[in-house]
């Protein structure tokens, strides 16, 4: 059964990050996790200043969090076992998890058995998310919501 996590995040403040907006940050941890469990993943950012963001804080972590990503159309063939991509660079489609940061529904979400996906806090971003949690529903995917307080 394909599944979707979805994280609303009720709290920035939980979340802050001079580098990163507070569902990236969330999902730079969901991507280390992700890959200390062993799962290949795709990162689908909105754009490519995104994109670079994110693979610039994976790049800082710490030795015990350090996650092998690359952007799409760098590194080995067949990618890192974490891959970002960005609308109009598409990433390889051999991953188990998709870690979606994308404003609209990704449609190539469907080739994934379980996804990531994030309801920030500010109103447009949530409306989006509300709307790409409507298109999971009607396609068939497993829903669930976990929400992030300050003191999670």
């Amino acid at each position: 059964m394909k599944k979707v996590i979805f994280y609303l995040i009720e709290d920035d403040k939980a979340l802050t990050d001079s580098r990163l907006l507070p569902h990236e940050k969330l999902a730079c941890e969901k991507i280390t996790a992700c890959w200390q469990q062993g799962q290949r993943v795709l990162v689908a950012c909105q754009d490519q200043q995104q994109a670079e963001r994110i693979d610039e804080y994976l790049w800082q972590q710490q030795t015990d969090d350090f996650v092998p990503h690359n952007l799409v159309g760098e590194g080995m063939k067949g990618g890192s076992p974490v891959e970002i991509a960005w609308i109009g660079k598409k990433g390889n489609n051999n991953r188990h998890t998709l870690v979606n940061l994308q404003e609209p529904f990704p449609e190539f979400a469907t080739m994934y058995n379980d996804v990531i996906d994030f309801v920030p806090n500010e109103g447009r971003l949530k409306n989006l998310a509300r709307e790409r949690y409507i298109t999971y529903k009607n396609i068939g995917f497993n829903l669930k919501t976990i929400t992030i307080k300050a003191d999670t």
